[in-house]
């Protein structure tokens, strides 16, 4: 979902104003973003590694996923594709990964945890799409697409909040 936010946002950077499609686009945001609110942690902000199933055991708050839907609200926002009463959400959400993912190290070093190292779908039995499945992933701390989600909503947050 994270990837799939963030192609949304970043097409309209290029997609002309006048495509015929572009409304859609915009749509799909707008449609995304309404699901994602009511499955985003109250208490921290973030979102769950299977998005609906918050509360089932072995279910945890994902990094790289959390660090997307930021990266993907708070550039729609600035960019006037989503309401800017959507922000409050946005700004809610990369307070919590700063709370509850990043840590600086003794060395002064930035790291970024509980990151799913990967998942997908496809093969038999594996990667069926199963609630087990995406639980059983590895979790890990730095891993590029994590880092790289993180960058760019730090980013986008500082231009959306100016």
């Amino acid at each position: 979902m994270g990837w799939f936010g963030m192609a949304l946002v970043d097409v309209l950077d290029d997609l002309p104003q006048a495509h015929p499609n572009r409304s859609k686009i915009i749509t799909l945001l707008e449609t995304m973003i309404a699901a994602l609110a009511p499955v985003q942690d109250k208490t921290t902000g973030l979102w769950y590694q299977v998005l609906d199933q918050g509360n089932r055991k072995g279910n945890y708050l994902e990094a790289s996923g959390s660090c997307m839907f930021v990266y993907t609200f708070a550039k729609g926002v600035r960019k006037g594709y989503l309401s800017a009463h959507r922000l409050d959400m946005v700004t809610r959400a990369y307070q919590g990964i700063l709370d509850n993912m990043v840590e600086v190290d003794a060395q002064g070093l930035v790291n970024l945890h509980r990151i799913c190292s990967v998942g997908g779908l496809g093969g038999n039995p594996y990667r069926d799409g199963s609630f087990e499945y995406y639980i059983s992933e590895k979790i890990v701390t730095n891993d590029y697409k994590g880092v790289g989600a993180f960058i760019l909503a730090s980013v986008e947050m500082e231009a959306s909040c100016k």
